[in-house]
Formats: C-alpha cells, sequence, structure tokens
C-alpha cells in the first residue's frame, strides 16, 4: 500500500489512459503511454525524462501484474528474503524497482505516518 501511495500519489499521478498504478516501466512488445517521470543518476541527481509505461486493462489487471512481478522477477529476489520483514523489503527496492536512493526510506516513512504496519501479515 505504501508503495502505491509513493508511486501515485495515492491515485493523484497514475500515467493518462494507463492503469498503471506503480509505475511500471514498458518492456518490448507491451503496450504503453508515454509521461514524464524522474530518474535518479548514478551520481544521486534528479532527472526529469519522459518515459514508456505499461499500459493496463485494468486496475485489477495492474495490481495482479505488480504482485507477480515483485514475486517472481530476479531483480527483486534481495527483497522476497525480507517477506517477514516489511522495512528490510522496502530498504530492499531501492536500486532494484526505483532508481531513487531514498525509496526504501520513503516507503518507510508512509508505512510509519499511515499505520500501515499492522497490515503485515
Amino acid at each position: 500500500m505504501a508503495q502505491w501511495m509513493l508511486e501515485n500519489g495515492s491515485g493523484k499521478r497514475i500515467p493518462s489512459h494507463s492503469n498503471n498504478p506503480f509505475g511500471i516501466k514498458a518492456g518490448r512488445g507491451q503496450s504503453f503511454v508515454m509521461a514524464g517521470t524522474h530518474e535518479e543518476t548514478k551520481d544521486h541527481k534528479l532527472v526529469a525524462t519522459i518515459a514508456p509505461f505499461r499500459i493496463f486493462p485494468s486496475m485489477n489487471e495492474a495490481f495482479d501484474q505488480h504482485g507477480r512481478l515483485l514475486a517472481t522477477h530476479p531483480a527483486y529476489k534481495l527483497a522476497r528474503q525480507y517477506m517477514n520483514n516489511p522495512d528490510a523489503y522496502a530498504d530492499a527496492l531501492t536500486g532494484s524497482y526505483a532508481t531513487d536512493s531514498k525509496y526504501g526510506s520513503k516507503i518507510k516513512s508512509i508505512m510509519k505516518q499511515k499505520f500501515l504496519y499492522k497490515y503485515n501479515l
């Protein structure tokens, strides 16, 4: 839930006509819409850019695909090791799910502010 809130401002910044609330970039052969975003460079500078974001047929499909991505994609193997530790899981997404070097800290801040730890099962 915190990742959803961070990625799209609690529903305020979803790329137009994409049903993509997690900011998932489009891969080769996937339908996409171009939208503005910010990427952090290796020297920690924030750069505005336009990128292809995947289009999903519905929000339900987007949530399903997001779950599959986190559960199966090799880039998130480290995060999966922390399924029972939400803080470590959030930190492990930094540099793999997002280029933002503060990504994990931002997710943890949202979890704390919104009392989301109670949903960790």
